[in-house]
């Protein structure tokens, strides 16, 4: 008899749904790690340049510089220097990095970019703390919400890099999270206490959260009040001790300032939600509601355990309103949403996990995991940018260049309350810049703003400025800004083009106007800058 001839066994080839959920997972590692690189490929390119990035950013280093120089930056405010109404975080951290590795805006942009490195690892490892699945699954997660954040830097106008407090603010904020999270399991309380006072010492404005979270453990009520009552002391005595140690400028520029300062705009409050939230992240927050909609009905929870659960919705909640509240008022920048964006990846990484790990255990809705995977990845590829943008480029160095020239023409001193850091590069002295006058000047106490007022006009009187450089108009500057001299104009009457400042700058206002006192109006000929005249006359006598 012919034997049968024997066939290999037989291998079971995955469903074709699988094997796209594969690719396709993998494409969304890519798409996820897109803006990340794209964030690094912008920040070290802006690292190195000399000038500021953003109107503030000036006055910042100036301040760090202080600290680097064992100067106080808490001190009674005059025509020479007024700090930001900001908590001593930033302030000595960039300073202690100014130290190191010396002046210059490098060491503030470092700061912050470390920081925000530090941010996108801990919004890693708190998803991967909390998402649910395989470790791939939980990896990929993270990877996603970490990615997410990074979607947001053109949405904040490249503030992530910034010179500013705002960066190590949100690593701080997110180091609590993590230590709140942590003392519902074995960390005590004391410890994100701890940790929210750092906050708290970087924004004062996170106190309220800061609170709101710590009350998220009540169904244990000696642990809650431990967390609590450390916050609330250990707060305490950090604002006593500084205000000792400040003879008391530190409550006038963190609490006294911020208050009189609070003019509330209603369009910025109402389209807060629809420009800030739905435009860069509507897809992800439409995967949020499909998360918590599917494992509701499912009966599987989002996140596998209430107080956890309760600790991530009161943190969206918390900072959402607290965006919301400051976006409202006066002065509100592209850095407002900082918080509630960090916060909403970390929630958009766990919904996403729980989501796919749930889906995967119905092996009939692989097209279901490829379409999550799909929606996704669109908020990750939807702000695509070209990081060279965002680099200042020849150009705009250059136009800051000419003006330090022009400022270097004098032999006096400069006024420049616009760009008051081009000024001290010319070698001139350092003024407060347009917005530290502003807030210092609105508190009601007369026994500071008026010698302030008293001291500009004597200046203006005396003429000891070669030059003053406004962004626009005498007339516009005016009406502005209430600080400068009704009589500005009899003493400077000279009013003409700044060299270099037709040149459009991105990244700060520059000032297009200066005016002069009549005493330069030959250094002016003899130069040949543009002067405007009225009616073809000069206003100064020959």
């Amino acid at each position: 008899m012919l034997k049968k001839k024997a066939h290999p066994p037989a291998t079971h080839s995955p469903m074709p749904w699988q094997s796209w959920r594969v690719r396709v997972e993998a494409v969304l590692g890519v798409f996820a790690l897109l803006p990340i690189v794209l964030f690094l490929v912008a920040s070290l390119g802006r690292l190195r340049y000399p000038f500021p990035l953003e109107q503030l950013e000036g006055s910042m280093l100036l301040a760090a510089e202080r600290i680097a120089n064992g100067l106080p930056v808490y001190a009674r405010p005059d025509f020479h220097f007024i700090p930001y109404m900001y908590a001593p975080a930033y302030y000595y951290v960039s300073g202690w990095a100014v130290r190191l590795l010396g002046p210059g805006f490098m060491a503030l942009r470092l700061v912050s970019l470390l920081s925000l490195c530090g941010s996108l690892v801990l919004i890693y490892c708190l998803v991967l703390l909390d998402a649910h699945g395989s470790p791939k699954r939980r990896h990929l997660a993270g990877l996603v919400a970490a990615g997410l954040y990074a979607v947001a830097y053109p949405w904040t106008h490249a503030w992530f890099d910034l010179g500013r407090v705002d960066s190590l603010y949100i690593l701080l904020l997110l180091f609590a999270l993590l230590c709140t999270r942590l003392s519902q399991k074995s960390l005590h309380p004391i410890f994100a206490a701890a940790a929210w006072t750092l906050a708290f010492l970087a924004k004062q404005t996170i106190f309220p959260v800061a609170i709101i979270l710590l009350c998220c453990d009540w169904q244990r009520p000696r642990r809650m009040v431990a967390g609590l009552g450390s916050f609330l002391v250990m707060t305490a005595i950090s604002v006593t001790l500084l205000n000792h140690v400040t003879q008391g400028w530190f409550w006038f520029y963190a609490f006294t300032v911020p208050h009189a300062n609070t003019d509330l705009l209603l369009r910025p409050a109402t389209f807060f939600i629809s420009s800030q939230l739905i435009a860069p992240f509507g897809m992800a927050l439409l995967v949020i509601a499909a998360a918590w909609f599917y494992l509701f009905r499912a009966k599987v929870r989002v996140i596998p355990n209430d107080q956890t659960a309760r600790l991530y919705f009161f943190s969206g909640i918390s900072t959402f309103l607290l965006c919301w509240f400051l976006q409202a008022h006066a002065g509100a920048t592209a850095n407002t949403p900082m918080p509630v964006y960090a916060v909403l990846a970390i929630i958009f990484g766990i919904a996403f996990g729980r989501l796919d790990a749930a889906l995967a255990l119905e092996n009939s809705r692989e097209w279901a995991r490829i379409l999550l995977l799909a929606a996704t990845a669109i908020p990750l590829i939807s702000s695509i940018y070209n990081p060279r943008d965002l680099i200042p480029h020849h150009p705009i160095l250059s136009a800051n260049q000419q003006l330090v020239d022009w400022m270097r023409s004098f032999s006096g001193d400069v006024f420049v309350p616009v760009n008051p850091y081009q000024a001290v590069v010319a070698g001139k002295q350092w003024h407060p810049d347009v917005a530290a006058l502003h807030d210092a000047l609105r508190a009601d106490l007369p026994e500071i703003r008026q010698p302030i007022l008293n001291e500009i006009q004597a200046q203006i009187d005396g003429e000891q400025f070669d030059a003053i450089a406004l962004d626009g108009l005498p007339a516009q500057a005016l009406a502005s800004q209430p600080w400068l001299p009704k009589d500005l104009e009899s003493h400077y009457p000279l009013v003409g083009l700044v060299p270099g400042g037709d040149a459009s700058d991105p990244f700060e206002p520059s000032p297009n106007y200066f005016l002069l006192p009549c005493r330069e109006q030959g250094l002016a000929a003899a130069k040949g800058w543009t002067l405007l005249r009225v009616e073809g006359v000069s206003p100064c006598k020959n």
